[in-house]
């Protein structure tokens, strides 16, 4: 009786974590093409332009900046997820 309980909560704990993640992976997805549509509207519409190196630059910065940091977390989440499906189906089969 005390080792199912025991399970229950620790699986229930795994699905907290696994909806964190998913809620992080997800934000960063969203994060990353809303930066790039951001970009190509701006780019379509000459409101960016390719004239002076020092827009380029800080441009440049700019997406290295958000995409790495959103790659940062989507792939560390997703790595989460991965290994918390695991330990889950681990569980299911004790």
């Amino acid at each position: 009786m005390i080792k199912i309980v025991s399970e229950k909560i620790k699986k229930n704990i795994l699905d907290l974590h696994f909806q964190k993640n998913l809620v992080i992976t997800s934000t960063s997805i969203i994060i990353a093409f809303t930066y790039l549509i951001g970009v190509g509207i701006a780019i379509l519409t000459k409101q960016l332009q390719f004239d002076n190196f020092i827009s380029i630059i800080v441009l440049i910065t700019i997406s290295i900046a958000v995409l790495g940091i959103s790659g940062f977390f989507f792939f560390k989440s997703y790595y989460h997820i991965k290994n918390i499906l695991d330990v889950i189906k681990e569980l299911k089969l004790k």
